[in-house]
């Protein structure tokens, strides 16, 4: 079963996750022995203009339909799954119709070339390739290259095939030249660079000429992946960063305050022994039994002192 892009449906985002998983694991191991339609050819389009991709007639039962950017069926270039999802191939200006025919609104130079539809009919699978030409109408004609570019600027890794190509219809037809910085690089609707090296890295721009007029392509710049980093905050900046010393300004500022620490502890240590010679010399200190014996014999009467041992002695002698 099958539904245009934004109807809704039962399926919670769980199961369309897994519906789309499936589809995408089943249509790689697809095997390219189905029976094949005519591939059908629309008349050149403006750019702008919307294109329409019918379904191709079959005779037998349509059970669902599936698209494809380009002639193959890729998983990865899966416009549309046979539930109606949305695949890695979508770009947000493709719906479906309620015949299952797909509708590519405001076409671009870069929606030029082929599509593939695969029929789930009662039968089997069976596939048609259909193309989109489109007509420019202006300098400035976008390329379609391999690997895609996003804003003209296509990065790749060294050693790895680069496909440049004009797909842009133009009446009466015109001859094509590649440039690469400014210099000639090749003639023909597609460029390959079949080895990437350092040296093709830059900018390339094609040229269409006719008998009319010279049509110009907007620029590629192939340059190479940028590295994964986290982006991080920037550190605030202060208004008053601090001072920061190194070298001879530093090992100055050390030893100058070292010197004014020492001279502030000895004008301290000169301050108390100046203050230690001017203090009272203080009595001399008395144990406490010389200051008892000295108390008693103050308070005997003179009768009670006792004589010395001189005065004794003469006193026996007159007797």
């Amino acid at each position: 079963m099958m539904w245009p892009l934004g109807t809704s449906s039962s399926h919670s985002p769980a199961w369309t996750s897994l519906l789309l998983t499936g589809t995408l694991l089943t249509f790689s191991t697809w095997s390219a022995s189905s029976e094949l339609l005519s591939s059908v050819s629309l008349d050149p389009l403006t750019e702008g203009a919307n294109a329409h991709l019918p379904v191709p007639r079959s005779l037998d039962r349509v059970l669902a339909t599936s698209w494809f950017r380009g002639h193959e069926v890729r998983p990865e270039a899966m416009i549309f799954s046979p539930e109606g999802l949305p695949g890695p191939g979508h770009t947000g200006r493709e719906t479906l119709d309620t015949q299952g025919s797909l509708i590519i609104r405001n076409v671009t130079t870069l929606d030029a070339g082929s599509y593939t539809v695969v029929l789930e009919t009662s039968r089997g699978r069976r596939s048609a390739t259909e193309q989109i030409p489109i007509k420019a109408t202006y300098d400035g004609v976008q390329l379609v290259t391999f690997p895609g570019n996003r804003q003209g600027i296509l990065r790749s890794e060294l050693n790895y095939s680069v496909i440049l190509q004009w797909a842009a219809l133009i009446t009466p037809e015109p001859v094509l030249r590649w440039t690469f910085n400014g210099r000639p690089r090749g003639t023909g609707e597609r460029l390959i660079i079949h080895r990437l090296s350092m040296k093709d890295l830059g900018t390339y721009l094609c040229l269409a000429k006719n008998s009319e007029r010279v049509y110009l392509s907007q620029p590629v710049t192939i340059m190479l992946p940028q590295a994964d980093v986290e982006p991080t905050e920037p550190a605030p900046i202060s208004q008053k960063p601090p001072l920061s010393l190194s070298g001879g300004s530093a090992i100055a500022l050390i030893v100058a305050a070292s010197v004014a620490g020492l001279v502030l502890v000895g004008s301290m240590l000169f301050t108390f022994i100046q203050k230690l010679r001017y203090l009272p010399s203080l009595p001399p200190i008395h144990s406490a039994s010389t200051r008892h014996r000295a108390l008693s014999a103050a308070r005997l009467k003179p009768s009670q002192q006792p004589y010395p041992r001189e005065h004794k002695i003469h006193s026996e002698r007159m007797t």
